[in-house]
């Protein structure tokens, strides 16, 4: 028997062997390396963070970590996985909440979906985002990623707000693209930060924060009615 038949292959070009069980493997070593990358920066902040103090979270060797990625792209896969709350390969926008937002026929309706999508996400993503902003501000190489990502939020906040004006009216003398603006800059980690940290506010807490925030800056003011 020769070495290739031994590994599974043949010489007369047979399918390469492939497991199953050491596919697996991969996939949990790889979640767990990001699942303790996003943890540790998100509570030590990204340069507290050492590769060493990663493989000991994740329970790997070093080695592991840095056949997975280098500090700075672990700290891109952290985010993308915390964005979603899962490492499915499905993008945020095509996902069935995301969607439902969307795809609502009624404003007032999209922003309650809108506001509380949003508060789970905020909650889960604001000291990973402030890591990621402090990492950005050194690192020349993160830098255009921030940028890229700060352009893709923008983006899906155009979206809802295109979605929104679809089906009723902005609020007076209100553009989309002005909208859009205030939102983009307004409904980031910053203010989550001081919120949570400071005044202790929890999810139910930013839910009706973000409801409220959206629907007096997008929906028309109520009308009285005639008497």
């Amino acid at each position: 028997m020769s070495v290739g038949q031994e590994a599974g292959t043949s010489t007369g070009g047979s399918r390469p062997y492939h497991s199953p069980r050491r596919a697996e493997q991969a996939t949990a070593t790889r979640q767990a390396i990001v699942g303790a990358a996003a943890r540790l920066f998100a509570e030590r902040g990204y340069h507290a963070t050492t590769m060493a103090a990663i493989a000991e979270e994740a329970r790997v060797a070093v080695k592991s970590v840095y056949t997975l990625a280098e500090k700075p792209q672990l700290l891109l896969l952290a985010l993308d996985q915390t964005i979603a709350g899962d490492d499915a390969p499905v993008p945020v926008a095509e996902r069935p909440e995301a969607r439902a937002v969307l795809e609502a026929a009624d404003a007032r309706r999209q922003v309650e979906l809108t506001a509380r999508l949003g508060a789970r996400m905020l909650l889960r993503l604001f000291r990973l985002y402030r890591s990621f902003e402090q990492a950005a501000s050194a690192d020349p190489g993160l830098r255009d990623h921030w940028r890229e990502y700060q352009r893709r939020r923008h983006q899906d906040v155009g979206r809802l707000v295109e979605a929104i004006a679809a089906n009723a009216p902005l609020r007076d003398g209100f553009a989309a693209r002005r909208a859009t603006d205030t939102i983009w800059a307004l409904v980031t980690w910053h203010p989550v930060a001081l919120l949570v940290e400071e005044r202790g506010w929890t999810q139910a807490d930013l839910e009706a924060w973000l409801e409220d925030l959206l629907a007096a800056l997008l929906l028309p003011a109520d009308r009285p009615q005639d008497a």
